[in-house]
């Protein structure tokens, strides 16, 4: 079996201004009522109080930072169009944010350079990590993640992104895409083959 040693790797911050003072002081549920009672300032608020995760779940899905602030605006809108279809609490808005977020780079059909994320937690799942080696090594199986992220559909990019990165149950996931657990599972047993098929053969590349 190929041994890899994933690292994680930080994930920048949306570049989108300053906090809005409004979160102070107000839950975001609050927040999101006041938005369905018409209060722009709340939707304001929340959106200060998500970008980043949205951020962060478009970066993984696209793999490029401008890309990114394009799907984090496009996600954003597509909330605020959609405020009278939401039901629910924090952790259901949540949830629909990043169902959305997901389907808007899904849609987007721009398939570029996957993210740098830890994915020691795959140990379970079918990957062996490896001994630390040097640094050259860790850059080398860092973009090894890379090209083998890049082989990765939307669909079975997202069950990656939201099990090893937002680290959900399956449970949570099978909601947030609104499918079965039961697909979740299966997309995530063929990603990590994917992966792991694409790893390995890099890794004979580089045998001499």
């Amino acid at each position: 079996m190929i041994k890899v040693n994933f690292h994680p790797h930080p994930i920048p911050l949306a570049n989108t201004g300053g906090d809005n003072n409004r979160q102070v002081g107000e839950s975001q549920l609050d927040l999101i009522q006041q938005w369905q009672r018409g209060d722009s300032s709340a939707f304001e608020a929340l959106f200060h109080h998500s970008k980043d995760m949205v951020f962060r779940t478009a970066l993984l899905m696209v793999g490029d930072p401008c890309q990114a602030e394009d799907m984090l605006q496009e996600a954003f809108v597509k909330v605020y169009k959609s405020k009278d279809k939401f039901e629910g609490d924090e952790t259901s808005f949540r949830r629909w944010l990043c169902r959305i977020t997901i389907n808007v780079c899904i849609d987007s059909h721009r398939r570029k350079a996957p993210p740098l994320f830890s994915l020691e937690e795959m140990g379970g799942d079918g990957f062996e990590p490896a001994e630390p080696g040097s640094t050259r090594a860790r850059f080398e199986e860092r973009d090894a993640i890379w090209q083998a992220m890049r082989s990765l559909d939307g669909k079975h990019r997202s069950v990656v992104v939201l099990r090893y990165f937002h680290e959900l149950p399956y449970q949570e996931i099978s909601q947030i895409l609104d499918i079965p657990v039961g697909t979740v599972k299966s997309r995530l047993n063929t990603a990590i083959r994917t992966l792991h098929r694409v790893l390995v053969n890099e890794e004979r590349k580089r045998l001499p």
